[in-house]
């Protein structure tokens, strides 16, 4: 399998980061976004592409006040080449506060935004792939041993709902996890972008599913007031609608990795909270 490495100067200001729009070829290709990326130069250092990178999509003129590496990230079959992956070493850069930006190379234009504006955003692929990892980061935080040790083997309960206003329009899935006696675990959710209703409902499912996971749960009861999701998934329809196929094979094998689990379908006023939740995010972002 081939292997691209790329440095990402992760350029922060006051909270937000640098997002860089690649000029388009064709007049009428749509534009994306992206954090500034780049090749390691022969003879050059990670830690040394970063720095120059920031350098040059800050005009040449402004040196980063520091650097540290956050994280690596491996991303397979980006570019429709399912015989690849791109390794991104992100490397965190803060710049002075002026909010200033000189774009230059295959960029035509930049904007300083925080992460949960950059998710929302027509991102390149090695775009998307980047800021969904900080958005997930900083929306749901790795779980510690200790949380992990104090949930091991329970069994949750956890209501799930996704919504769209439009279907297809702005959604967002919301979930709800209780422990064995009953107690909060956590609630949350995920702004999707523009969708429709039913893929709303399995992200919900998805994103319950891994966070329930990383919790250290082994058993599961969901709970979701949509009869598609809970009939689909109890195997008494099939799933037809292809724009789900792939997303219900992750499902699939994330469910895998639990002992038990099983879907009730229960009334939508008995799954108020996660249906506020996915409402709460949607509100955030309707303009």
């Amino acid at each position: 399998m081939k292997q691209r490495v790329r440095v990402v100067a992760l350029t922060q200001k006051r909270g937000k980061i640098l997002l860089l729009r690649r000029a388009m070829g064709r007049e009428l290709a749509e534009p994306t976004w992206e954090p500034p990326f780049s090749k390691i130069a022969p003879g050059e250092q990670p830690e040394e592409a970063a720095i120059r990178l920031a350098s040059e999509q800050l005009g040449g003129h402004e040196s980063p006040k520091s650097i540290e590496l956050v994280d690596a990230l491996t991303a397979a079959g980006l570019h429709g080449n399912p015989d690849s992956y791109d390794l991104f070493l992100i490397y965190k850069v803060k710049a002075a506060d002026s909010d200033k930006a000189s774009p230059s190379g295959r960029y035509d234009s930049y904007k300083f935004v925080s992460i949960s504006e950059a998710i929302n955003l027509r991102l390149s692929e090695q775009g998307r792939a980047v800021v969904r990892n900080l958005w997930e980061q900083e929306h749901h935080p790795r779980v510690d041993s200790t949380t992990r040790r104090q949930y091991k083997d329970h069994r949750f309960t956890v209501f799930i709902d996704g919504g769209s206003r439009g279907n297809p329009g702005p959604s967002a899935a919301g979930y709800y996890i209780l422990d064995e006696q009953g107690k909060e675990v956590e609630r949350g959710g995920e702004y999707l972008g523009n969708t429709n209703s039913r893929q709303a409902e399995y992200m919900a499912l998805k994103l319950a599913l891994k966070r329930s996971l990383d919790l250290g749960a082994k058993s599961v009861s969901f709970k979701s007031d949509s009869l598609m999701v809970v009939s689909q998934m109890n195997g008494v329809y099939q799933v037809k609608n292809r724009d789900l196929w792939e997303l219900v094979d992750e499902i699939d094998e994330l469910l895998a990795r639990l002992k038990s689990y099983s879907f009730e379908h229960v009334a939508r006023g008995d799954n108020f909270v996660a249906d506020g939740e996915a409402n709460r995010i949607l509100d955030k972002h309707w303009l």
